[in-house]
């Protein structure tokens, strides 16, 4: 097998629930390294996957867990454009309509022109998912100066399961059939 066609592995946090998806080289360093060695376990291996050396064979694990629960909803999540569509639902939050990831955009609901001080504006509370419209619309303007409403009041969102960069990568590989029991 080629080299970039080897399979991913899906981590699993000690409670067996999904914590992330990571390439063959990651969970071969998992596998290895002394400092982890043993708080890992090899759930299943791929079966037609490995890693052919001169003197050896090593198999691409396909499932690892790790033995001492990971506390991942205590994190933070991450501002970016993904999960602010996510935490809105992929819906403008002036109109309502559920719009495509790339039909919608990020209004800050007080412009950054008008926000004090200047460098806080872009925060979890300051923008809201917008369609384009929407946006055009409202322009550099708070909702009230354009007479518009906001469909929810903007917060930092707590960790879920959702924000998990697991389900972004789920989309963009083909998952092998031994992770389904654990993915849903």
């Amino acid at each position: 097998m080629s080299q970039n066609k080897h399979k991913h592995c899906l981590v699993l946090n000690a409670d067996y629930s999904p914590l992330s998806i990571v390439d063959y080289r990651k969970a071969i360093i998992f596998l290895y390294r002394d400092d982890i060695l043993n708080s890992i376990e090899v759930m299943h291996y791929h079966k037609d996957d490995y890693i052919q050396g001169v003197n050896y064979t090593v198999q691409i694990p396909s499932i690892i867990r790790i033995k001492q629960y990971l506390s991942v909803y205590t994190w933070k999540v991450k501002f970016s454009r993904n999960n602010l569509f996510l935490r809105d639902n992929y819906k403008c939050q002036y109109c309502g309509k559920h719009m495509e990831k790339n039909a919608l955009t990020y209004d800050h609901i007080i412009p950054k022109s008008q926000y004090r001080p200047k460098d806080g504006a872009t925060t979890w509370t300051n923008i809201v998912s917008a369609c384009i419209s929407c946006n055009r619309k409202k322009a550099n303007k708070t909702p009230e100066q354009a007479n518009m409403k906001l469909m929810t009041s903007p917060i930092q969102p707590m960790k879920q399961k959702k924000y998990l960069s697991i389900h972004r990568t789920l989309s963009t590989i083909n998952m092998p059939m031994e992770w389904i029991d654990y993915i849903r």
